[in-house]
């Protein structure tokens, strides 16, 4: 291993004492392997056993809490106890080199799209219609939030009960939970809407309620992880700042769990600076790293694709998470590891069937081209390989 990389590998130890052997983790992706009702496939296990030591942490792509949360169409569910044999294989598959599994656990809101053509109804905080929806959001009454809440509490404990390490709650990406928080979707007048610190409270709640439920099964060697987008921002319309946000991680890391996953997205993304309010123009990451102050670890994702690219990003966090990285080469932290980074390779033209990609995966595509270093001949292969097996769903209009 080239020296300058050492502090990659160093050991990384979380507030319960579970400790990381390298400070690299594997991003939570969705790449579209499960049933349409979220059960575990044999396509899933074959991605994460082909990824089983990618990282030293691997979240998994955004499980469903409700039935009322498919926004992908074939992404995983963790709703139902009938999920939990194949949920254990996935488990297990994930651990399968000793690295530790996380499950994230989500709630899409209204961006549930899939449930909106099985169910005719979409659950967000608030009652409307938006312009990029073509379907309306039906807004969750005071019973039913506390119905949501107890539905991540119940998936945590299948998650305890499937042999995962930990949860992640996917408080990131626009879903149920960031739109609690955001003041352009939740226009609630009771004790979870208004003020900031009444749209915070979802949050909070759900990872207190986890935690209580963590503590109550014993498992003090069960992770807890949040994720968020520390910022909110349409041009000059903010749903909330990164000054908002960092009254939540201050609340949530209060709560004495294992990590914050910072969101963010595009061109070197890792180092994103504030586009509002106090922290305007510095680096998000330290400004959040600063704030946590050794609480709590900070896990960083966001256009992390080469060593250098992951050593910089230790400057403003613990633990970076590789996504389309590990996508298409699995190999990655080891060939860092051995001194062989020169020969890390996204080019997948000649070796796409040996990434156990699942079948539907290509319909995720423009998820992983946000920063343009995947080589373009990738993302034509791939949309090859999809149109000649003659598959269901077509790239058009997907932008890719």
């Amino acid at each position: 291993m080239n020296s300058k990389y050492g502090k990659l590998f160093e050991e990384v130890t979380f507030n319960n004492g579970v400790k990381l052997d390298t400070r690299f983790a594997m991003a939570p992706m969705v790449v579209d392997g499960s049933s349409l009702e979220g059960d575990v496939t044999e396509e899933d296990i074959k991605y994460f056993e082909r990824r089983a030591n990618a990282a030293s942490l691997l979240i998994s792509g955004a499980a469903a809490v409700t039935e009322y949360g498919n926004a992908f169409g074939y992404a995983l569910g963790i709703y139902r106890d009938e999920q939990l044999d194949g949920l254990t294989q996935l488990a297990t598959s994930m651990k399968s080199k000793g690295n530790k599994a996380i499950c994230q656990i989500f709630h899409p809101g209204r961006e549930a799209k899939v449930t909106f053509q099985q169910h005719g109804v979409v659950y967000g905080p608030s009652s409307m219609d938006v312009d990029f929806l073509d379907y309306p959001i039906t807004g969750l009454t005071e019973e039913q939030v506390e119905e949501v809440i107890d539905q991540y509490v119940k998936a945590a404990g299948r998650a305890i009960d499937a042999g995962f390490d930990g949860v992640e709650i996917h408080g990131a990406n626009h879903y149920l939970i960031q739109q609690f928080f955001s003041e352009i979707s939740n226009k609630r007048n009771d004790k979870w809407g208004g003020k900031r610190e009444n749209r915070a409270a979802f949050g909070i709640e759900i990872t207190k309620r986890v935690k209580e439920l963590v503590t109550k099964r014993g498992k003090k060697d069960f992770i807890i992880g949040y994720r968020i987008s520390p910022e909110e921002i349409h041009g000059n319309i903010a749903g909330y700042t990164l000054d908002d946000s960092l009254y939540l991680i201050d609340k949530i890391a209060d709560l004495g769990i294992d990590y914050i996953h910072s969101s963010l997205w595009g061109a070197e993304a890792y180092k994103s600076k504030a586009l509002m309010g106090d922290h305007e123009g510095e680096i998000i990451n330290q400004v959040i790293h600063e704030l946590l102050a050794g609480r709590t670890k900070l896990i960083a994702a966001g256009d992390i694709l080469s060593a250098d690219a992951a050593l910089d990003a230790l400057n403003y966090t613990d633990i970076i998470a590789l996504a389309s990285a590990v996508l298409m080469d699995p190999e990655i932290r080891q060939k860092i590891k051995n001194g062989q980074e020169e020969t890390i390779n996204f080019d997948v033209t000649d070796r796409y069937d040996e990434l156990a990609l699942p079948k539907h995966f290509p319909i995720m595509l423009p998820a992983v081209n946000a920063n343009g270093h995947i080589p373009q001949e990738t993302f034509d292969y791939i949309k090859t390989v999809m149109l000649e097996e003659d598959r269901k769903y077509t790239l058009e209009n997907k932008n890719i």
